[in-house]
């Protein structure tokens, strides 16, 4: 669950935008830590403006991309319980297929025939349980 003290972004309700939640910001003091819908730093602390136009920019964009999760071989159904990994597990490439202030949905990028149901679902924010994948 998003703590309660991070603080909603959301794209200005005008002719251009339609008021989606783009993220969150964390405050750091005198300034913020823009934040991704599923819990994840954008950047380093930085002014509130800043950190506002970074989450406009590139908030939803970033959780486009490949992430890394730590997964059994097999991932079968939604019963992978990602808080309890085995010592077999291996980080596997995964997309996000969904986001909410509580929970945030995965599956694999390259699934095997039964895998392609599949889905693994995260507690938000994600902490270290998925990584972003480098280009």
């Amino acid at each position: 669950m998003i703590p309660p003290t991070w603080q909603e972004c959301r794209r200005p309700n005008d002719d251009t935008d339609d008021d989606e939640l783009v993220g969150y910001l964390m405050s750091a003091g005198e300034q913020v830590i823009p934040v991704t819908l599923i819990g994840t730093p954008l950047g380093e602390a930085q002014a509130n403006a800043t950190a506002v136009a970074l989450l406009h920019e590139r908030g939803l964009m970033t959780l486009n991309g490949r992430w890394w999760c730590l997964l059994p071989e097999v991932v079968l159904g939604t019963d992978t319980d990602p808080l309890q990994p085995q010592p077999s597990w291996e980080w596997r490439s995964v997309f996000i297929v969904e986001a909410s202030p509580q929970e945030c949905r995965v599956r694999l990028e390259m699934p095997a025939e039964e895998e392609r149901t599949s889905t693994v679902t995260l507690p938000v924010p994600v902490g270290e349980l998925l990584r972003a994948r480098q280009p």
